[in-house]
């Protein structure tokens, strides 16, 4: 994790790094049929690449910390002791993984089709009734202690790991113009500098690796990779294996157990729609109705736009094509009518019985108003091009977005969601801040974001665990 107690906040505050990750890959050598390489990946300062030592000491302190909880155990709400790691931490994972699911915006259908296929291999062994999911849901009610603690106490060990170590203060391309791995001579170093050409820094204070002491470094032949393979001390050995001891670690390294996420959601209820302006299954679709013209009845093609509640008596808003609009009273049989029920050439009435209509097309998932003349002879002249496409009414004003908080410094818009109908929300701030047509106070604010993005990165973790994105960035008028 990331949060307070995490790898990343300890060697944050000894500035050895900006960023670390860790996990398996998806596919290839990082993850396969046969076997799987769990990496940490740190993003090193230039101090923290003098101490990468003890950069990954830190990390067998940590996995120490959770042999200590695995051997000693935890302490649950009701009081009873318990083993392994506290269960909070899976739940709260395999929560936001059902959250996730759930709640996913829809994907291209060659991507489903891929995944679909990929995980039908038999090496994942899923059920059928699974290979929508199966790679996504956490399933069992409890994590498998037995399986977690066999790869902390037996795999994540100094003597099972490689360390890959790539930095420019180790040396750049241009130090190696001769293609054989020797060192260019100080006029040659001084040409490459003269034709703007990478060359090792000279105020490089690090001295964990020395390329003139290194010799000649191996070359991968199919990149002409140049690499250096060293063998780790035994006392920087000896003290990895103590660090990865089964131990609380020193308080000096505050590292925890991530924290009780509270960005968790629990309560999913959607904010109700105004009682004028609220939702039935009925809206948005486009219908025919049958109105009477002296004598003769007629079918007029129309727009469901809005449905209210007054009294206990139920409202459509029809808007027809020449732009004229009309309530009608909705019929009790269809009041309650279900969504999957409504579909093209689904036939009732309004007004007690006295106007009959039938839905013509009905809007997908997402989608706003939807017109349609309904009739074959309409349609095919709008396809070849001899009529003109009929035209969507334009939004009611109550569902624009509304200025609900205005004074000299700050102004409040609000829109509430009608057409995806999940619990989610998008909020968007913008700070206008004064001279921002200067280059030096744009610089400023770049660098003002950055370290605010920086200073949060613990917070925002752990919202970016529950799918709660957040980003902070500088524009021509100040941030948002």
């Amino acid at each position: 994790h990331e949060a307070s107690g995490s790898i990343l906040a300890v060697l944050k505050q000894k500035d050895w790094a900006t960023g670390c990750s860790a996990g398996t890959g998806d596919d290839g050598e990082g993850n396969s049929s046969m076997h799987a390489l769990f990496g940490f990946s740190f993003s090193l300062s230039e101090e923290g690449v003098r101490h990468w030592e003890e950069v990954i000491g830190i990390v067998f302190c940590y996995l120490g910390m959770l042999k200590y909880y695995f051997n000693e155990g935890y302490v649950d709400d009701y009081g009873e002791k318990k083993e392994g790691l506290p269960r909070w931490i899976y739940d709260e994972l395999k929560s936001v993984a059902e959250l996730s699911y759930k709640y996913a915006d829809e994907g291209d259908v060659t991507d489903t089709v891929e995944v679909v296929a990929e995980a039908m291999a038999p090496w994942y062994n899923l059920p059928t009734e699974r290979l929508l999911d199966g790679d996504t849901l956490l399933f069992d009610e409890v994590v498998d202690n037995d399986c977690v603690k066999d790869l902390i106490f037996n795999y994540f060990t100094p003597t099972n790991m490689r360390v890959d170590f790539m930095s420019s203060l180790f040396g750049r391309d241009a130090d190696f113009k001769d293609g054989v791995g020797r060192l260019l001579s100080n006029s040659e170093e001084k040409k490459a500098e003269d034709n703007d050409e990478m060359t090792v820094e000279k105020d490089c204070k690090a001295t964990v690796f020395d390329i003139k002491k290194a010799g000649a470094p191996t070359i991968e032949p199919r990149f002409e990779t140049k690499f250096w393979v060293e063998a780790i001390s035994s006392s920087t050995m000896k003290q990895w294996e103590e660090d990865s001891m089964p131990q609380l670690p020193n308080s000096e390294l505050a590292l925890k157990l991530p924290p009780i996420n509270s960005y968790i959601p629990t309560k999913f209820e959607l904010k109700p729609l105004p009682a004028d302006d609220s939702s039935h299954p009925l809206l948005n679709c486009s219908v025919k109705v049958c109105i009477g013209n002296g004598k003769k009845k007629q079918w007029y093609p129309a727009c469901v736009v809005k449905f209210k509640t007054e009294k206990n008596n139920h409202f459509l808003l029809l808007h027809f094509e020449d732009e004229h609009e009309q309530w009608y009273t909705l019929d009790s049989n269809i009041v309650d009518t279900d969504e999957n029920a409504i579909e093209a050439g689904f036939e009732s009435f309004f007004d007690n019985g006295k106007v009959k209509f039938k839905v013509t097309a009905v809007p997908r998932e997402g989608e706003g108003f939807v017109f349609s003349y309904g009739d074959a002879d309409h349609e095919c002249d709008v396809d070849d091009g001899v009529a003109f496409p009929p035209i969507p009414p334009p939004s009611p004003a109550s569902r624009l977005p509304q200025l609900v908080y205005n004074n000299n410094s700050l102004k409040v818009w609000h829109m509430q969601d009608r057409r995806f109908k999940r619990p989610q929300s998008d909020l968007r701030l913008n700070f206008v801040c004064d001279g921002m047509n200067d280059a030096l106070k744009q610089a400023c604010m770049d660098l003002f974001c950055k370290l605010c993005a920086d200073a949060l990165a613990e917070t925002c973790y752990l919202a970016s665990v529950c799918e709660l994105g957040s980003s902070l960035q500088s524009n021509d008028t100040g941030f948002s």
